[in-house]
């Protein structure tokens, strides 16, 4: 990459506005004052600097250079980066409304909270949470593309805080051809054609943490009790309830849901549906004065004969068999 005015080309396409370009002695003893004040200077309220320090050395330099562009809502930056160390995120912290992605082709960027770290290294996506306090170090000679989406946009499975892929992946590769697409023709859209490439680009975002999520183990249980409590809560509301729904309820894609159940349950999503709903039927016959066919109707079986053979097959005896006289 020349980083040279007249070649404001990115790897995502598309014409990028220099923001910033800085350069500071790593032997300055006022390093951490001249990064800031400078940024400040050069970008304004425009692009907010979270928190840095940079590390001291008796020779050499830091230098950070972005270039910006705006997708509607969506923030991407092309960064590069010498060593430094910063917070991001949290309540009244930077970029605090944002789900932050980062796109790395050289050098390596290390997140921390609670705990947990996230590696944005060359050649993976990693996209992360940012409502709450993250510590990071960036390695030297850091390039990265980053995008920001907001907070709501994408909902992460159980306890996940970030999800990271190798840029190879399928999702992984859908994604960033479409961002290169929509950043190559975002001044030649219209507002309907732009607003439908944003859709587009969020939903692949999705398909991204979804099927990542897919591979990993620690998140089924935590996945299959949320599953579980959405299901018991429709089973007499929702006649409709399907695998759609409820995967979408839950924010993952259907096939994480098969999964999970596959995993964690003896049979497949309907299968536990009906069986609740069985379940709660028979409760009815033994405590209220309702007739077969309407607790068959009332728990969404399709006629009283459907329901009197799936009420045998996990009984083992007619929905009669225990009522009182």
């Amino acid at each position: 990459m020349d980083w040279t005015d007249d070649a404001p080309v990115s790897p995502m396409g598309g014409a990028w506005r220099p923001m910033i370009d800085i350069t500071v002695p790593y032997a300055d003893a006022s390093r951490d004052h001249v990064l800031h004040s400078r940024w400040r200077r050069q970008a304004g309220d425009l692009l907010p600097a979270p928190p840095l320090t940079l590390p001291r050395r008796a020779e050499g330099a830091f230098r950070v250079r972005i270039r910006a562009q705006r997708l509607l809502d969506l923030p991407v930056e092309d960064q590069y980066s010498d060593a430094v160390a910063g917070a991001t995120g949290g309540p009244g912290g930077h970029l605090e409304n944002q789900i932050v992605t980062h796109i790395t082709f050289t050098g390596r960027t290390r997140f921390a909270t609670r705990g947990r770290q996230a590696v944005a290294a060359a050649g993976t996506v990693c996209v992360r949470r940012n409502d709450e306090p993250w510590d990071f170090e960036v390695a030297r000679d850091t390039r990265a593309i980053a995008v920001g989406l907001p907070a709501g946009a994408i909902r992460f499975p159980g306890d996940i805080r970030a999800v990271t892929a190798p840029q190879t992946a399928p999702a992984a590769r859908l994604l960033l051809a479409q961002l290169r697409l929509f950043a190559g023709l975002s001044e030649e859209l219209g507002p309907a054609g732009a607003t439908a490439a944003r859709n587009a680009i969020v939903e692949l975002f999705r398909g991204l943490v979804n099927d990542q999520v897919v591979d990993d183990r620690e998140v089924s249980p935590a996945l299959f009790e949320a599953a579980r409590g959405y299901i018991e809560d429709r089973l007499l509301d929702d006649p409709d309830l399907d695998p759609g729904s409820i995967a979408d309820a839950l924010h993952v894609s259907v096939r994480t849901l098969y999964r999970v159940f596959a995993e964690q349950a003896p049979g497949p999503v309907m299968a536990y549906v009906r069986e609740r709903r069985l379940d709660r039927a028979r409760a009815e016959l033994l405590s209220t004065r309702l007739t077969v066919s309407e607790v068959a109707a009332r728990w969404h079986f399709a006629d009283g004969s459907h329901f009197v053979k799936a009420y045998r097959k996990r009984f083992g005896e007619v929905p009669t068999a225990r009522r009182k006289p």
